[in-house]
């Protein structure tokens, strides 16, 4: 409780929500009805709610700027590499149910937690409780929209697009890899004219394909910057 209070600047009304925000599905808790308790409908709701607050706050501060820019800057003031870093900041991981294995759910569940925190401080205070705690926690620190500009929030757009300019073939491969801990985690391969070039992980096929672009972009990255 004085963890959530330090991070959140309030006292919250529904802690059940909170341990919700905080339970991993291998924790394997359920409900008196069966039904799974975890943070992956939280994680929905806040991963809309932070886009909607992202938005809000482009359409203001830049008030000259056409959609696409709107629509680039609200990717990257959202994207999994910001969320990640803000959630290590605020050392959301070290609350996470189970206590254990966290190495095993890979760098990306520290941005599925923060989402979820942002879709239970919705259920418990509501949209200005949200917005105040996006506004003070991401967009005041991290959304320099100046530095932001510079930075790679889509390294999979990056090398299609090389790809599609080269006449190259790109393609991913992502598929759900079984696993003895219950844990949802999909493998994206891709081949580049059809030789594998790198692999990645993630708790859904976005961030796996993701995972593995950057990969397949780190190594192809003198290629792609002399087009």
């Amino acid at each position: 409780m004085k963890f959530l209070k330090s991070i959140l600047g309030y006292t919250p009304r529904n802690v059940e929500v909170f341990k919700e925000a905080f339970t991993h599905r291998s924790a394997q808790k359920k409900d008196e009805n069966g039904n799974s308790i975890n943070f992956e409908r939280l994680e929905f709701l806040g991963d809309a709610l932070l886009g909607a607050s992202a938005a809000m706050y482009l359409y203001y501060k830049a008030p000259d700027q056409q959609e696409g820019y709107l629509t680039k800057m609200r990717s990257k003031i959202v994207s999994r590499k910001q969320l990640n870093a803000v959630s290590k900041q605020l050392g959301l991981l070290d609350y996470l149910d189970p206590m254990n294995n966290h190495n095993n759910l890979g760098e990306d569940v520290n941005g599925d937690m923060l989402e979820a925190l942002v879709g239970a401080i919705y259920v418990d205070g509501g949209i200005a409780a949200v917005q105040k705690f996006i506004q003070v926690k991401i967009i005041d620190p991290y959304a320099d929209l100046d530095r932001l500009e510079h930075t790679i929030t889509s390294h999979k757009s990056l090398i299609l697009e090389w790809s599609q300019k080269t006449r190259n073939t790109i393609r991913f491969n992502t598929f759900e890899e079984q696993n003895a801990e219950d844990l949802q985690v999909f493998v994206s391969v891709i081949r580049l004219n059809d030789k594998v070039i790198s692999k990645g992980r993630g708790t859904s096929k976005k961030k796996a394909e993701e995972s593995a672009a950057k990969r397949a972009y780190y190594s192809l990255q003198k290629k792609i910057e002399k087009v």
